[in-house]
């Protein structure tokens, strides 16, 4: 640590006042060996070096200004515009709409199937009881997710809800869901069904400043979340009626709280599905939100070379001759009028000043008109390597590879491959989180009302929230992955599960999705009833033989009669 420096001031006072110049400097000796203490273990901090990328002297970096927010501030910052400008992008540009959909198609697809995983030992199951318990909840379950009942709306099955809430994360950041029951709803089997609400419907109150108490004292609420002393959210306000053209303003009572967790049954009434990738993060952010910008100027870039082609294929026909009608004015406007933002349209549309190029088109002309035709250049060498270049870039931000995200497999079985395996990492992610947030709740609700109405004796279930939690225990599996070579990839899975790398219910969740157990429940019927039947029994490729399968142990030859009655 450097020694304290008298200062001019210092010596001043020196002068008249030795005993305060001092104290002086005898405090600046504390503060500097303080400072050194806390900021300083290693010595002074020279903050002249470090990284280039957090230097602003820099040329490259002058005009850079970034500052450090909060995860609320940067993400709801601008939230509706977000919002609807993620829309617009997933309606109206197709790599934006295959980002979205490719990553719904490949999390849910058909559907997640819930796969009861009860631990035995918990709760005190033999073997054939956990069988039975999990095959009865499996089907149960399956059959309440097939029908409507899981949709308040009743227009979708539990399983096209997943792929819409899904879909709604990623296009609008986040998606709540409101638990309820439907009495008054005829033809129901189960009560339990949950609201949807779409995420611009969920906001703090009228005037109500993002970050700070709602009221004198009361709870912190953002973006219409109100959080508890350690951040977690206690409940969701939602705004009562959607935005639309005929309602501008807000009111201070156009907004309703609905708890997150019910205080009796201790479920979740409320659960705001979203991908949180921040501490202290409230909100989720549209899943194109980095990209945006990229993917709206590939599509301005796109649509201008579209219309160069278009263009470039049409033979207009132009001649002169006396009394013809001039060619219209062209319309500049004058800026003055602007449409506001969910405005009734008050102004007419303007009279067409254009005149539109259509195929084989003969356009006449007085001879005083001067006619300049500009002839668009269809050829654009940099357009194709333009084109892969700003995909690629997309893809590697939402974790969708060229190949996929184009659904275009043009090079070497190891090139997509490598595309499809490192795309199912990123699904695996996704599922492992998506499945918490929203699979899991909805199990556990629906499980519970099975108990709390007596369909299902599950001792300790409403009592101990430990065996709870054990009944409730539960796998979700998808369609599986897709595979491009089956015979090589079937071979090698053979490999992982003969040394014990990989199960078979592993291997049965990994290509179709499917259940070991309930296969091979079902394949030994199957096998039963061949039997029965007399047909032979199929030999997998590589096995040897051909032959029927009798049930003969591998490898013992049966003898062979030699038509005098011995065997020979």
């Amino acid at each position: 640590m450097d020694k304290p420096r008298l200062t001019l001031i210092d010596r001043a006072i020196a002068a008249v006042a030795p005993g305060r110049a001092a104290q002086r400097l005898a405090a600046r000796a504390s503060y500097m060996a303080m400072a050194a203490a806390v900021t300083e273990p290693g010595g002074r901090l020279d903050t002249r070096g470090g990284y280039r990328a957090g230097q602003s002297d820099r040329r490259q970096t002058r005009g850079w200004f970034a500052r450090t927010r909060s995860a609320n501030s940067d993400g709801l910052a601008r939230q509706q515009t977000l919002i609807g400008r993620s829309r617009e992008a997933a309606m109206n540009l197709p790599a934006a709409t295959a980002a979205i959909e490719r990553n719904v198609t490949f999390t849910i697809g058909t559907g997640l199937m819930a796969l009861p995983d009860l631990d035995a030992e918990v709760l005190g199951l033999m073997p054939e009881e956990k069988a039975a318990w999990t095959a009865r909840m499996k089907r149960d379950y399956d059959a309440y997710m097939s029908s409507t009942d899981p949709d308040a709306e009743r227009s979708s099955t539990g399983y096209g809800q997943q792929e819409i809430v899904l879909r709604g994360m990623l296009e609008s950041g986040d998606v709540l869901g409101l638990r309820c029951a439907p009495a008054d709803q005829i033809g129901r089997v189960v009560w339990t069904a949950w609201k949807l609400v779409e995420a611009e419907r969920v906001a703090s109150p009228s005037g109500h400043v993002e970050g700070l108490p709602l009221g004198k004292g009361g709870p912190i609420v953002v973006g219409g979340v109100q959080l508890d002393g350690y951040g977690a959210a206690e409940g969701y306000h939602v705004i009562q009626k959607a935005p639309d053209r005929s309602g501008l303003a807000r009111t201070a009572t156009d907004t309703k709280f609905y708890p997150a967790w019910g205080a009796q049954s201790r479920l979740p009434a409320a659960v705001l599905v979203f991908d949180k990738r921040r501490p202290e993060q409230a909100r989720g952010v549209p899943f194109l939100a980095p990209v945006l910008e990229l993917v709206k100027m590939f599509a301005d870039a796109t649509d201008a070379a579209s219309l160069s082609l278009v263009l470039q294929s049409m033979l207009s026909v132009i001649y002169k001759s006396p009394g013809a009608s001039a060619m219209p004015e062209p319309e500049y406007g004058t800026g003055e009028i602007v449409q506001a933002e969910y405005a009734p349209e008050t102004q007419p549309p303007p009279a067409n000043s254009s005149i539109a190029m259509e195929p084989g088109m003969v356009l006449e002309l007085d001879n005083d008109s001067e006619v300049k035709l500009v002839s668009p250049d269809a050829k654009n060498p940099v357009y194709e390597k333009f084109f892969e270049a700003v995909l690629t870039q997309i893809g590697a931000a939402t974790g969708t590879p060229f190949g996929v995200l184009m659904a275009r497999f043009n090079s070497s079985y190891t090139a997509s491959k490598g595309e499809l395996e490192l795309f199912y990492k990123e699904i695996v992610r996704r599922l492992a989180r998506f499945a918490p947030m929203w699979c899991d709740p909805h199990y556990h609700c629906w499980l519970y009302e099975q108990v709390a109405r007596g369909v299902y004796d599950l001792p300790g279930f409403l009592d101990d929230p430990r065996l709870r939690q054990a009944w409730c225990s539960v796998r979700w599996a998808g369609d599986g992955k897709i595979s491009l070579d089956p015979y090589r990839e079937r071979q090698a899975l053979a490999i992982d599960e003969a040394h014990g790398w990989q199960t078979g219910a592993q291997i049965a969740a990994q290509i179709n999705g499917g259940d070991f157990a309930a296969n091979v429940e079902q394949r030994g019927e199957e096998i039963a009833r061949m039997k029965g039947a007399g047909m032979p029994m199929p030999v997998a490729p590589g096995a040897g033989g051909g032959q029927p399968n009798t049930g003969d142990a591998p490898g013992e030859a049966k003898p062979q009669d030699n038509g005098d009655g011995n065997n020979g």
